[in-house]
């Protein structure tokens, strides 16, 4: 059993979440393109045995593709505009 101050699921999912995004900003920033498929492959990994589930697997795509999109493209951003 899980104790009563113990974090939910979503709020660690948040975190997992924004964890993410800063290390995709940071990979983006540093020319790391190609290690930005290691983080999505290690969060996909944490979560293979969960992606049977056909719900919990169109849910997980779409965030990670939203997450990853985002991370990305504010990040290029920001190299323009640093350029």
């Amino acid at each position: 059993t899980r104790p009563a101050d113990a974090p939910t699921e979503a709020g660690i999912g948040s975190t997992i979440g924004i964890i993410e995004r800063l290390l995709i900003s940071a990979l983006v920033l540093a020319g790391g393109l190609v290690a930005i498929g290691l983080v999505v492959a290690a969060k996909t990994l944490a979560r293979f045995k969960q992606l049977d589930d056909r719900y919990f697997a169109e849910y997980y795509l779409l965030g990670t593709l939203a997450s990853v999109t985002f991370a990305v493209v504010t990040s290029l951003v920001a190299v323009w505009a640093l350029a």
